[in-house]
């Protein structure tokens, strides 16, 4: 039996060899290429981001710098402001409009000469008695300033409004404070926000002591701002007086009027009239104040007590903070405190 010849195997010509070789060295010719182009595209890219990032940097620190310059600007304008602010001496009327209750009482007629204590019948104690008030509190750092004080002594906080939002809750920490309400006055051009007038109904009372009861839940006590006119008028605070007794308040009479009603409605009502004798702060002087609180004191004495009214400055508050010898002789009570003995 014969053997079948294997088919022998072609061998590829040399020629084909050259030019698969030659087609292999394209090929990595263009990847090089290909490579190399990437590569010069990446580092041009790089230097390009390199260059824009520190153009970008130094654009922004100029603008940095500019603006340092404005605020540096408007920081030394703001600051040469204020220096003349203060350096401004404050003139008269700015110093009155201070001393709200006080301007009130003197453009209504009263005098600090003719000045006398209030109507008030004596009371037997057995050691006279003094309520400092404080009027116009507004602020926190107010309420502080009184408490540091070695005395008992009454802040009486305005409502709150766009100019002092805060005083229901700076009373909400108290256990001595008055509301210092504010009504309408003879001559005063500051009315605070929803100043009680002549012109206000029952229904606009009733909702203004509303809100007090609400603001003020605990409060015992209100007396007038300004309120010249006001109390002055008999309509007006036949209107009011009810409504507050309704709502639980004992109206203390700041007495910015000499021609006051409210003794006579107190009368109306059998309820005793309390109401401010002294006004301690009529000029901002240590020696004066000292010199009221003196009057305040004799009145004490001969009476059984006194109400002085200040208003929370600091020479007020610093006259009262040096003057333990003259309060040696009687006890200064706080207003809810004289109001039970006087009852």
């Amino acid at each position: 039996m014969t053997k079948r010849k294997q088919p022998t195997k072609r061998r590829k010509s040399p020629s084909a060899k050259r030019k698969k070789s030659a087609q292999s060295n394209h090929f990595i010719t263009y990847l090089l290429i290909g490579l190399t182009g990437f590569l010069i595209v990446s580092i041009l890219m790089g230097i390009a981001g390199w260059i824009g990032y520190e153009t970008g940097k130094e654009s922004a620190a100029k603008a940095c710098k500019s603006e340092v310059a404005h605020y540096r600007e408007d920081l030394q304008a703001l600051r040469k402001k204020l220096r003349t602010v203060r350096a401004e001496p404050k003139t008269k009327a700015a110093k009155s409009e201070e001393l709200s209750e006080i301007k009130d009482y003197l453009q209504a007629g009263g005098s600090e000469k003719r000045g006398k204590p209030a109507a008030k019948e004596e009371v037997e104690l057995k050691r006279p008695k003094l309520a400092i008030i404080i009027d116009d509190v507004a602020f926190a750092s107010q309420v502080r300033a009184i408490r540091a004080l070695p005395w008992h002594i009454t802040p009486s906080l305005f409502p709150p409004s766009k100019r002092h939002p805060d005083t229901s809750r700076i009373a909400s920490k108290l256990d001595h404070y008055m509301i210092h309400l504010p009504m309408e006055a003879m001559n005063y051009n500051r009315p605070e926000d929803e100043t009680l007038t002549t012109a206000s109904s029952s229904e606009e009372i009733e909702l203004r002591l509303r809100k007090l009861r609400r603001w003020f839940s605990n409060a015992h006590f209100i007396n007038n701002h300004t309120g010249s006119r006001f109390t002055s008028d008999m309509a007006s605070m036949q209107r009011f007086y009810p409504i507050a007794k309704r709502y639980g308040f004992v109206f203390i009479d700041s007495r910015t009027t000499p021609k006051t009603v409210v003794p006579k409605i107190c009368k109306q009502y059998k309820d005793p009239y309390v109401a401010r004798d002294i006004f301690l702060d009529n000029r901002p002087d240590i020696d004066y104040i000292r010199g009221q609180l003196k009057k305040a004191v004799r009145i004490a004495r001969s009476h059984g007590y006194a109400i002085a009214i200040g208003h929370p400055h600091a020479v007020t508050l610093k006259a009262l903070a040096g003057s333990g010898s003259i309060l040696k002789g009687v006890d200064v009570v706080y207003i809810d405190e004289l109001y039970r003995k006087i009852r």
